[in-house]
């Protein structure tokens, strides 16, 4: 019996040393995707994949850390030790917030950033707009915005529905900046829009020096006798196509066939890398916007980038995120195959305070629209 006993502990030892082996290599994965939100994929690229996947392997670590808790091991320690590392990261992806303490007053205003994906354009029937664009346009009025922020507008086109008019007469918002974009000199009727309750005193766009595509546009809005800049921008798309969804949605059939299954891969690889350096640039031109700002903050927008990563660590710097602050749950806002991502925000500087965070899940678009209440501070 002894004998048994003695094989049965080198047994459970040996298994303990296997799996501890296992978690050190998930936190040799965890530890560049921490680090990939300082370092600039224009300068160092490889770290930005390493911060798409930080969230799985950060997940992983905290599974091996209950696990060695409930066996009473002392690996414990060295899982504990990158879950506390990783904590205010991790909460850029899961929030579980207090009561709000905040209320709303006379000083506060409701923000809308919404991505409408060109309002569904492709399936326009004869000038008539689709179901799933009606039911956008619907949305931006029952949200009840006093600021609403959208990326990937689109005008309606000549002859056809005013999305502008729309949008006006859904809300009530009666002030907008809509800036388009320009392929060889000529406007397309697709681009950023800013729509607000109060009066726009000065505005400025933003054009990205490495992308013709994205833009941002600052809008100064008088409103509680004072002077807000709201930012709207959206940063470089990875540009999947259809047949790229396609193979992401079958992968593991795709992975039978080794030569598609290769040619598929580096085709999306090329994709991410080529996105992830050209946000770089695009976020420190957003940032630099940001410090210059003579008045309080808001910053909406798609950035195309997770909160692990140096796009949104860059622009969010300095400012509060009003899903850390007052949202709950997994704060995923991208509606397409790649759920556990948030890739859209509502930032703000420390002039206000948020409550209210919702992130409204309808699937009318490829991401869902995000609301918080904002309001500013006394003083």
């Amino acid at each position: 019996m002894p004998g048994k006993e003695k094989r049965g502990k080198r047994k459970n030892s040996f298994l303990s040393w296997i799996l501890f082996l296992a978690n050190l290599a998930v936190l040799g994965f965890m530890l560049p995707g921490f680090l990939a939100a300082y370092v600039p994929p224009d300068k160092f690229w490889m770290l930005a994949f390493a911060g798409l996947a930080f969230p799985y392997f950060a997940l992983l670590n905290f599974i091996f850390l209950v696990f060695w808790i409930l066996l009473k091991k002392r690996f414990a320690f060295v899982s504990l030790a990158f879950v506390l590392l990783s904590w205010g990261r991790m909460a850029g992806f899961y929030q579980i917030s207090l009561p709000d303490k905040v209320t709303k007053t006379e000083r506060s205003l409701k923000v809308v950033s919404y991505n409408v994906r060109i309002f569904d354009r492709y399936n326009w029937k004869s000038g008539k707009i689709s179901e799933d664009a009606r039911e956008i346009l619907k949305l931006t009025g029952t949200l009840q915005p006093d600021v609403l922020c959208l990326q990937e507008y689109h005008s309606g086109g000549k002859g056809k529905t005013s999305m502008c008019d729309s949008i006006k007469k859904y809300t009530g918002l009666k002030h907008s900046h809509i800036e388009f974009i320009k392929v060889n000199g000529t406007a397309r009727p697709f681009g950023i829009a800013t729509f607000s309750r109060w009066p726009v005193v000065k505005t400025e766009t933003i054009k990205f020096s490495n992308n013709r595509l994205n833009l941002c546009i600052v809008n100064d809005l008088l409103c509680f006798n004072d002077t807000i800049r709201v930012i709207n921008l959206h940063l470089e798309s990875i540009k999947f196509s259809n047949e790229d969804y396609l193979y992401m949605s079958d992968i593991a059939n795709q992975a039978e066939d080794q030569e598609l299954f290769k040619k598929n891969s580096l085709k999306i690889f090329s994709k991410l890398r080529k996105a992830f350096i050209a946000r770089a640039s695009q976020a420190r031109e957003v940032a630099e916007l940001i410090r210059k700002s003579p008045h309080p903050v808001i910053v909406c927008g798609d950035f195309n980038d997770t909160p692990s990563s140096y796009s949104y660590h860059t622009i969010a710097e300095g400012l509060n995120d009003a899903f850390r602050d007052s949202g709950n749950g997994f704060g995923q806002t991208y509606a397409g195959i790649f759920p556990s991502f948030r890739i859209d925000y509502i930032l703000y500087g420390d002039e206000l305070e948020s409550t209210d965070f919702t992130r409204i899940k309808e699937s009318h678009s490829d991401h869902y629209p995000i609301a918080a209440t904002l309001r500013l501070r006394n003083n």
